[in-house]
């Protein structure tokens, strides 16, 4: 007696059972992997002409072509390599001639590492 009211329970907490009705699909499986694959490659196509048209020349890399041929060649394996670049150069004799001929006035609060004056 008790386990026919304990199933009886367990039946009403349970889930309906749903009729499932299977049919075949109206595309092949191949045709539907073309037209995803055709909607990618427009997609792609999108993505690829708005990189074009960014400005990347912040991200270019320095040195020619003869100079990465040099480096790569005595680089060997190895998996880093680097050209020397002007760049630094010039933004250090920038600065500089920015501040030539110009006093610089002495710092007269400067303290040192334990709050004393230097």
């Amino acid at each position: 007696f008790f386990s026919t009211l304990q199933e009886k329970a367990v039946e009403a907490e349970m889930v309906p059972v749903k009729d499932i009705n299977m049919e075949p699909t109206v595309q092949t499986l191949t045709e539907d992997l073309d037209e995803a694959a055709r909607e990618f490659q427009e997609k792609h196509k999108k993505d690829i002409e708005k990189i074009k048209e960014m400005n990347l020349s912040e991200y270019m890399i320095r040195g020619d072509d003869e100079e990465w041929d040099q480096v790569l060649k005595t680089a060997g394996q190895t998996a880093i390599v680097s050209i020397k670049s002007d760049k630094r150069k010039f933004e250090a004799t920038n600065v500089k001639e920015q501040w030539q001929g110009k006093k610089m006035k002495p710092n007269k609060d400067k303290r040192g590492k334990f709050g004393k004056r230097k």
